[in-house]
């Protein structure tokens, strides 16, 4: 019997290891003024900005879509496609390729990787482009904004891929009736509502429309025609206080009703061939608002990666 223990023990030491599962990335920090993390495409070096409110693709700006095209082999193979994408009545084919990037010696095959035309907007000094959030390998990212204080409280919301596309979607209920679906989108300069979220908000917050028409880059190069809402009464959404929001009037105007004195003329000059759209009520909250928190916190579900949580930490 003790002989039959030893062979067996020898057998044991014997058998081939079994790879070790790569261990968990810790958690990754990123300043809000320069949100770089660096990756390889293709075998390639890329330094890319995190996108907290994009959708799970990389998009390069010329320059460095340039300089990528000019490394690869002629003869290498290449999945290759375009990219389709409304931007309201807008449609934009970008064409991609899906390739292997690298992330904290974490592979990804087959992501989508976008060559615009125009340098994506938002981007930081020194970046090749922009990475969004659900690319990223670690299962919680933090964007710094300031270093927090007592007076920071923190708002902990479950997050998703939203119905109308793959960015992290938040629902936040208004006071009163009505939920309207939140983006968070540190890199754009001003919070931009649908007319179906505007319509709800207006009715919450007591709000009405003030200002001329103006136009406001919503992505890929392309703006769109807003006017700027103001609630008298300013409402908390997802942990900061919101009363000013850049309506896109005609868009995704669906069966809302506009805020108060909105021109209903205007919307013959916008609605183009697509027509209205089945009502989204939408809030992208940019920096306007955003910058007066300490940080945003992205923690995923181990669970389930499209989902998790989302955590801002601000002035109570």
């Amino acid at each position: 019997m003790p002989f039959a223990r030893l062979n067996l023990l020898a057998v044991v030491l014997a058998a081939p290891a079994l790879p070790a599962k790569p261990s968990e990335p810790p958690p990754l920090v990123l300043p809000a003024d320069a949100p770089l993390v660096a990756v390889r495409i293709a075998g390639q070096p890329m330094l890319l900005t995190v996108d907290f409110g994009g959708d799970p693709v990389v998009q390069l700006n010329p320059a460095a879509a340039a300089r990528f095209a000019a490394a690869r082999s002629v003869d290498e193979p290449v999945e290759r496609a375009r990219f389709r994408v409304a931007v309201g009545q807008v449609r934009i084919d970008v064409p991609f390729s899906r390739e292997l990037i690298q992330i904290a010696n974490r592979p990804n095959p087959r992501v989508p990787v976008l060559t615009p035309m125009a340098t994506p907007a938002g981007q930081a000094a020194g970046s090749d482009g922009m990475i969004g959030i659900g690319l990223l390998p670690q299962s919680e990212v933090q964007l710094v904004f300031r270093a927090a204080t007592t007076k920071d409280r923190t708002t902990s919301i479950a997050a998703g891929q939203g119905r109308q596309n793959n960015s992290l979607t938040m629902r936040w209920p208004l006071p009163g009736n009505g939920t309207i679906e939140v983006e968070l989108h540190p890199l754009r300069a001003v919070s931009v509502a649908s007319v179906a979220a505007a319509s709800q908000l207006a009715a919450a917050g007591n709000g009405a429309l003030t200002g001329p028409a103006r136009r406001v880059e919503i992505g890929f190069g392309v703006d769109r025609p807003v006017r700027s809402l103001r609630l008298a009464r300013p409402i908390a959404i997802a942990g900061v206080m919101v009363r000013d929001i850049d309506v896109r009037l005609f868009d995704w105007a669906g069966k809302a009703q506009l805020p108060p004195d909105a021109d209903a003329g205007e919307g013959a000059m916008v609605t183009g061939r697509r027509g209205r759209q089945r009502g989204w009520p939408i809030l992208k909250l940019g920096r306007d608002v955003l910058a007066n928190c300490a940080s945003l916190t992205w923690r995923r579900d181990p669970d389930d990666p499209a989902r998790g949580r989302m955590e801002l930490r601000c002035p109570a």
